[in-house]
């Protein structure tokens, strides 16, 4: 009965996962232009696997994969993939310990501006692959924006902020037009729009701070007045000896 358990344990134990370092991947990036990212690899065989197949998938256009395969005596090596994908060979007899891949290519077109949610792209897939069996290793998405779009979303999002701190539905109404034209791809209108009512909502909020300052000016004059009086009318119904008098 205790091996049985202790079989029954070794299986329920978690598969070590190779080790990922993102760096310099972008969280947006402009449609038409390069950028670089640069993704390392470690703890390749955690899992009790000697070799693997290295799968790597993007949406970038003009992709270019430029892997840099470090051994355990620091010696270095390097392989170059162009297009959407790249695969190869990872194996512990080569004595390869870590793997650095950088990735560059062009943020694609965007074929739907949606403004929520925001349009994204795969910028890098990788994915570990043993006989039949495909494990994820890291993804990484990216928002893409255009020189046109880009100022009509961020007025749009200041526009919210403004918008919401008001219950003026008027101010609403004007940022859902904003994002309709964003949508229609009329950048020019939805940041005009969205200005619109942002200067709207502020002006509201404006309004409706000094009308509270007003209110409790207004309240103490009165209850200063109220005390003021309530001492005149005691010091009328006092007599002479009345401390108030």
């Amino acid at each position: 009965m205790l091996v049985v358990l202790l079989t029954i344990t070794s299986f329920a134990l978690p598969v070590a996962a190779i080790a990922t370092t993102a760096t310099e991947i972008p969280q947006s990036q402009e449609v038409g232009v390069d950028h670089q990212g640069t993704v390392t690899l470690e703890d390749l065989y955690e899992d009790g696997t000697d070799q693997f197949q290295l799968q790597g998938t993007t949406e970038l256009d003009a992709a270019n994969w430029q892997l840099r395969y470090v051994k355990l005596n620091g010696d270095t090596t390097r392989t170059t993939f162009t297009g959407s994908s790249f695969e190869t060979r990872i194996a512990a007899e080569d004595e390869i310990e870590q793997v650095e891949i950088r990735i560059t290519g062009e943020a694609p077109p965007i074929e739907n501006y949606t403004y929520d949610p925001a349009p994204s792209f795969l910028f890098a897939n990788l994915s570990k692959v043993v006989g039949a069996n495909a494990n994820e290793v890291g993804s990484w998405e990216t928002r893409p924006f255009t020189a046109e779009s880009a100022p009509a979303r961020a007025a749009i999002e200041s526009a919210s902020v403004a918008a919401a701190r008001t219950d003026d539905q008027a101010d609403d109404a004007q940022v859902e037009r904003a994002i309709r034209a964003y949508e229609n791809e009329n950048f020019e209108l939805s940041a005009d729009l969205a200005a619109d009512a942002e200067s709207t909502a502020r002006a509201s909020v404006q309004s409706s701070q000094r009308n509270r300052i007003l209110l409790v000016g207004a309240v103490g004059v009165v209850a200063v007045a109220g005390i003021v009086g309530a001492v005149f009318y005691l010091r009328e119904r006092s007599g002479p000896n009345d401390p108030l008098s």
